[in-house]
């Protein structure tokens, strides 16, 4: 039996007045869909925890006296205990905890004893300790993407010229520039972004 760190990660997608629905990855690799309370405000059994990292561990049926599988607790988490990711569809299954499924819809996760089963298995191949736990909004993933692909837009001379070219055109069409002036400023633009493409790939 292996014993390496358990990279848990929720990515929470979507968001209605009853539920956070996101996918739960282990080390990279997707496991299966959550479904967890709306956010409010941390408030004991009615909202989804706090954004932030976690340490989580196995929790027994015995230990737990009331859920006769293994599942998983969620620890230190500011101003709530016993959260934990257990079985449960919908969002009145749980007070604050995360529930599992392979599938979902709109305020619903389906199958989930499959997907906790799953979990667990994958979990106790990897040794069953050292479990961390990431939860963020995959949105903010997204607008980093975002970012970065504006920022490399706006570092590329292609994409500069091209810019130039319109507001050209636009002073050319609204400001009374002459258009044969106009035309040159175009074409000379034009020739360096070709110039520049044929750089770029004698580049690589």
């Amino acid at each position: 039996m292996k014993n390496d760190k358990i990279n848990l990660l929720i990515e929470r997608e979507e968001f209605t007045v009853q539920s956070t629905i996101g996918t739960l990855y282990l080390n990279g690799g997707r496991i299966c869909d959550t479904l967890e309370n709306s956010w409010q405000d941390n408030k004991v059994n009615i909202s989804c925890i706090p954004e932030g990292e976690y340490s989580v561990r196995l929790r027994t049926a015995r230990e737990s006296g009331s859920r006769d599988y293994l599942h998983l607790l969620v620890e230190d988490v500011e101003g709530r205990t016993y959260i934990l990711f257990h079985i449960g569809n919908l969002p009145t299954h749980t007070k604050g905890c995360v529930l599992v499924g392979l599938t979902r819809g709109k305020d619903v996760v389906n199958n989930s004893k499959v997907a906790m089963d799953l979990l667990i298995k994958q979990i106790l191949t990897l040794g069953g300790t050292n479990i961390n736990l990431i939860i963020k909004k995959k949105s903010k993933m997204r607008k980093w993407l975002i970012y970065q692909t504006l920022r490399k837009m706006v570092s590329s001379k292609k994409f500069l010229y091209t810019v130039i070219g319109i507001i050209v055109q636009l002073l050319s069409d609204n400001w009374g520039i002459d258009p044969e002036v106009s035309q040159n400023i175009l074409y000379s633009l034009v020739a360096l972004v070709v110039g520049q493409g044929i750089a770029d790939v004698a580049k690589k």
